[in-house]
């Protein structure tokens, strides 16, 4: 059975956190040679979708009783490196080992989340996208099990037409309030969410569920064909058939929190 999705608001504190943590990002990020061209506000924007999205599972984790935590939340080099691999963990551990770990990159004994976010592909509605689309998992490797780098794979969905960016725009020194920022600061972060209009864009999502590693290996391997071309603005990305279908509705990653 197809995992029913659950629609979302991210809280106001939520937003601001995801704008500070977009805006921190961009200085150390390169996007990947298979995307288009963006300019700065396109950049900051899909930076902004991405955490949007991952605060909002785990909100959804908090208010359905499950231990978690974020790696953005505890990592401790300014933003300055790659994230590894994961982006939430759950586990009844999970809170305790994230304020006293000495290696927030590792986490040991706890279930790895790697959320995926994304825009409903033209032309589908939510429910058609569940039935035919798969987890945004690229392919980089020969096998996809060198490419799932977590426990669970999680596929969080934002309206099409509604999020597009259109002639809004931030300027660098906005930005840049953000990036030299030694510690939170409310002000910058609010700045931004007018200017992008990111409240009425992107603050409200569908945490559309989860497939587990192990299952999402076995089904990929049966499979003649295991991968298909992801075709935009003239870039063509390469991505593993890894069906939503598929997937595990929400509510019963509790189980994961032991």
């Amino acid at each position: 059975m197809a995992p029913t999705p659950i629609q979302w608001r991210i809280s106001e504190k939520g937003m601001r956190l995801a704008v500070f943590w977009a805006a921190k990002k961009l200085r150390y990020s390169i996007d990947r040679s298979s995307m288009h061209p963006r300019n700065l506000p396109e950049k900051l924007d899909h930076k902004i979708m991405g955490d949007i999205a991952t605060i909002s599972v785990m909100e959804y984790l908090n208010y359905i009783g499950t231990n978690a935590t974020v790696y953005d939340l505890i990592r401790r080099d300014d933003f300055k490196r790659p994230d590894p691999g994961w982006d939430i963990v759950v586990g009844l551990d999970a809170r305790r080992w994230g304020s006293e770990t000495n290696d927030p990159r590792n986490p040991i004994g706890l279930t790895t989340i790697s959320v995926r976010s994304s825009r409903l592909p033209s032309n589908d509605t939510l429910e058609t996208a569940i039935l035919s689309r798969d987890f945004k998992i690229f392919k980089q490797s020969t096998t996809i099990a060198q490419d799932l780098k977590t426990d669970l794979e999680l596929q969080v969905y934002y309206p099409l037409e509604s999020t597009q960016i259109g002639d809004l725009d931030i300027g660098a020194a906005e930005v840049d309030m953000i990036k030299s920022a030694s510690k939170f600061d409310r002000e910058p972060c609010e700045n931004i969410i007018e200017k992008l209009n990111v409240s009425n864009r992107w603050g409200e999502c569908y945490l559309v569920g989860y497939d587990e590693r192990d299952s999402m290996i076995a089904f990929n391997n049966q499979l003649k064909k295991k991968s298909w071309e992801s075709k935009h603005k003239g870039h063509t990305k390469e991505m593993w058939v890894a069906p939503l279908e598929n997937g595990k509705s929400m509510p019963s990653i509790k189980k994961f929190n032991i």
